[in-house]
């Protein structure tokens, strides 16, 4: 919308008023008008079209790629998994109550080691839930004791407890993504239309960035939400209903955002059938990795139905460097084992599974 001042449109009509009629004045101030403000809006629009739409993105490489399947031993029902190589880690549905964290070999995918059940004893979770970090060690909170819990594995993937420490911040950890040990970005959800970025010693962040809309409450039928990650150089939002990455530098400015000619649903109040776009996302050390469904949570719940399941891979420039159609089961929690460019993902959500999809990622380095 072009906006003139009051005063200008007035100086306009004294110079012309002792030459023209009022009728001759106001077909040439239309003209001027139309002259002026229609090529000023095609060139707005065409501005506005390349810097915010960019349908024309293109992925140097791109790939169909078929699963492989990785054994589980004993009793499982992943849902999580994380790469710290050389070992691989699972988290188990708290539905199984002992045994939630298995550790197996990313060479022979032997287990070695099982640990965690549910209770309140000192070595025991109330609520666990694993992170993913840059970190070499392995990061589980507790939510029912308001604590993380900070385990190296030595050379036998046997869980050594260095530490744990309570976040003061009255929200804790929930949902964080870590950027080293000490200081990490979460989405203030309920509380508030934000991220924050916080330190374990924060009772309030260190600086909060807003993007979701401040009227709407219910963060879960908000059609900006999005999910965060982290690395030690970089914090990414992808957004599950726009088709969104923005790229953060770690003291929370925005450096880019990458935005695809994406229609995203009308209503996404409705529970289960709003169609996704980025559902679940991994952050390496080289690259970020986003699942894009295209359909319905519902429809996603359909192991069986494999339409419209892409991973796209961008550097930490937000340069898009490949894009592989999955012709398979889709993964849900998963990660990336960037020494061997490996996806490892849970089939289901905490469903009993005898092993676990791998995608070998042809042409990364």
């Amino acid at each position: 919308m072009i906006f003139f001042h009051s005063r200008s449109i007035k100086s306009c009509f004294f110079v012309e008023r002792n030459n023209y009629t009022a009728n001759n004045m106001k077909e040439r101030f239309i003209k001027r008008i139309v002259l002026f403000v229609f090529p000023l809006t095609l060139f707005l629009y065409g501005v506005l079209f390349t810097s915010c739409t960019t349908s024309d993105i293109h992925f140097p490489l791109e790939e169909t790629l078929t699963p492989e399947l990785m054994p589980l031993q004993g009793v499982t029902s992943p849902f999580r998994v994380e790469v710290k190589p050389p070992f691989l880690i699972i988290q188990n549905d708290l539905k199984q109550r002992d045994s939630l964290f298995h550790v197996y070999d990313l060479t022979s995918y032997e287990l070695k080691y099982a640990f965690g059940r549910i209770g309140e004893g000192p070595d025991e979770f109330v609520g666990p839930w694993m992170f993913y970090s840059p970190l070499p060690d392995l990061l589980i909170e507790d939510y029912g004791k308001e604590q993380v819990f900070r385990y190296s594995l030595d050379e036998a993937g046997i869980p050594q407890l260095k530490g744990s420490r309570h976040p003061l911040f009255v929200y804790g950890t929930s949902n964080a993504a870590f950027i080293n040990d000490s200081l990490y970005v979460m989405d203030a959800m309920f509380a508030a239309p934000s991220l924050y970025l916080l330190g374990f010693d924060d009772a309030s962040p260190k600086k909060s960035w807003s993007y979701r809309d401040p009227n709407l409450l219910d963060y879960f039928s908000d059609p900006n939400a999005g999910n965060v990650y982290a690395n030690e150089n970089r914090i990414i939002l992808c957004y599950e209903f726009k088709k969104q990455i923005d790229f953060f530098d770690t003291e929370l400015n925005l450096l880019h955002s990458v935005v695809f000619d994406y229609e995203p649903p009308a209503d996404t109040t409705n529970d289960g059938t709003p169609k996704k776009s980025y559902a679940y996302g991994y952050i390496g050390k080289r690259y970020f990795y986003a699942l894009f469904f295209g359909v319905s949570w519902n429809d996603h719940q359909n192991v069986y139905n494999t339409c419209g399941t892409i991973l796209e891979v961008f550097d930490m420039d937000a340069n898009p460097v490949a894009r592989y159609h999955l012709d398979g089961r889709r993964p849900s929690g998963f990660a990336v084992d960037e020494e061997t460019f490996t996806l490892y993902g849970a089939g289901a959500d905490g469903d009993p599974e005898d092993y676990l999809l791998m995608y070998k990622l042809k042409g990364l380095l």
